[in-house]
């Protein structure tokens, strides 16, 4: 048996599989409303959520993208993964049962609660962006895994993976999400672990490693100062709204289970997150004339052609949690935040989780598209991420920790624009000569200025002087008035 047949045979299963189960979460559980279809009914046990959080945390930019940045540059942008894991984890202990408590199902119905439609709207933008090029870049690594196993074309290669995609999530919900990450996690560790001391030992031992890699390969500063920064505080800022991961702690069955799964699933997440870049790292003295983007699949064949085969897997793995949870994200929002809200609330339960199918399929499709045109897998991950984290994510701290915040809709409104105008405006300037920078087959792009160093400033410095002028003189009887009418939840 060929190893191209032997592999379809095994990722027929596995695809067949992720559908099975789908299609029997559907029938057991079935979603009577859009609880029940985007958070599980908000009943779901620490094991499913803490091994989803860890497989939605581990995507195909995780395993593919970060190994690509470690081909080029080495451990150095670890830096990146390991701040948005203690972010995450404290988030997990602090703001999800405070969220929890408002009762709300995505974002930016959190930023209506206090503020009204307005907020709820630019809220919506902010957060869409993040998830649309999340859901993009795994489109592209999906069809890129089917490509170089099988040498589909890109077209057919997308097609099939999509079309599974949309099968699974449509037909089984959060249910079947969780389930099915909690097993992917399992086969993502053992996949991705293994191959650095197999590699490390194909290459005759650490040392005879260290001398084929370029000078500073294995420093954690082989990076400018400018650029760390970026990627230190784009990790910790880019987990604070991200509404994919935080609709796990609203899915739990209680605050307690909540807190425990961000703690254990980031717990594992933080020391495995070194993974990838050490993968890149030692794919880059075994094979120094790759494409950094295909550092992890080449890796794969020194365990050989049959064994390989496992590890695609565990790359396909990575792909299918992560897509499923953000495709339900971003239905979530559309549904939720869009159509309900402003275009037909009197909607029913069981033809709003028809519409949210509907809307998956049509959110899939334009994604997959948006990654063909744009085929950088990394910075895809993070073009909306930056966005997000630039204007979102303080503001959304903001609301759950700073009460004064909560009155002052003026500023909020403006810290979140000013934050994603520089942020946009930032990437779109040096646009050029990132891409030129990561060449061909790259990856990641290495900014002279990233991102978040002109959109974070920016919005903090509204927002803090913002919310101190507009509140300063606001008189007892309003302040009394405001508190009844949104009970201060948080």
């Amino acid at each position: 048996m060929s190893t191209t047949t032997f592999a379809l045979i095994v990722i027929v299963f596995f695809f067949g599989g992720l559908i099975a189960i789908g299609l029997y979460f559907n029938r057991k559980k079935m979603a009577q409303n859009s609880d029940d279809n985007i958070l599980a009914g908000r009943s779901a046990p620490l094991l499913l959520v803490s091994g989803s959080l860890f497989a939605t945390w581990v995507s195909s930019a995780t395993i593919m993208g970060y190994a690509g940045t470690g081909y080029t540059l080495g451990i150095t942008g670890y830096w990146s993964g390991a701040c948005f894991m203690v972010a995450t984890m404290w988030i997990g202990m602090w703001i999800i049962p405070r969220l929890r408590r408002t009762g709300v199902t995505t974002v930016p119905e959190l930023f209506e609660h206090y503020f009204g439609a307005s907020h709820r709207l630019v809220a919506l933008l902010l957060s869409l962006g993040r998830d649309l090029g999340v859901i993009a870049s795994i489109s592209i690594a999906l069809a890129t895994i089917f490509s170089n196993l099988f040498g589909l074309s890109f077209l057919w290669s997308i097609a099939i993976t999509i079309g599974v995609v949309i099968i699974f999530t449509a037909t089984g919900g959060m249910w079947a999400v969780l389930a099915t990450d909690t097993i992917q996690s399992v086969i993502i560790l053992i996949g991705t672990i293994i191959l650095i001391p197999v590699g490390i030992a194909h290459a005759g031992g650490w040392s005879e490693l260290l001398a084929k890699l370029p000078v500073g390969h294995t420093s954690p500063f082989n990076a400018t100062f400018s650029q760390i920064l970026g990627w230190f505080l784009m990790g910790c800022f880019i987990s604070l709204a991200y509404q994919t991961v935080l609709q796990r702690g609203l899915a739990a069955k209680d605050d307690k289970t909540a807190q425990k799964s961000f703690f254990y699933g980031g717990l594992m997440a933080i020391f495995w997150y070194i993974v990838p870049f050490m993968c890149g790292t030692v794919a880059r003295g075994l094979y120094p004339d790759i494409k950094a983007a295909n550092a992890f699949l080449t890796l794969t064949n020194v365990i050989g052609p049959y064994a390989g085969v496992f590890f695609v897997i565990a790359l396909l793995s990575s792909c299918m949690s992560t897509i499923s949870s953000c495709i339900l994200t971003t239905t979530s929002n559309l549904t939720l935040d869009l159509y309900k809200r402003f275009i037909n609330p009197k909607i029913d339960g069981k033809n709003l989780v028809w519409l949210q199918r509907i809307c998956l399929v049509l959110v899939t499709v334009t994604c997959a598209l948006i990654g063909k045109a744009l085929p950088y897998i990394l910075e895809l991950f993070w073009v909306g991420g930056r966005i997000m984290a630039s204007g979102l994510a303080p503001v959304f701290g903001a609301l759950i920790l700073w009460p004064k915040a909560r009155r002052a809709p003026v500023a909020t409104l403006a810290a979140m624009l000013t934050g994603a105008a520089f942020s946009i405006y930032t990437q779109i300037y040096q646009a050029r000569a990132a891409a030129a920078a990561a060449g061909e087959g790259g990856v990641v792009f290495l900014w002279k200025l990233d991102p978040v160093l002109a959109g974070l400033p920016a919005c903090f410095l509204v927002l803090i002087v913002g919310v101190l002028i507009e509140t300063r003189n606001q008189s007892r009887e309003y302040l009394m008035s405001r508190a009844v009418k949104l009970g201060e939840s948080c």
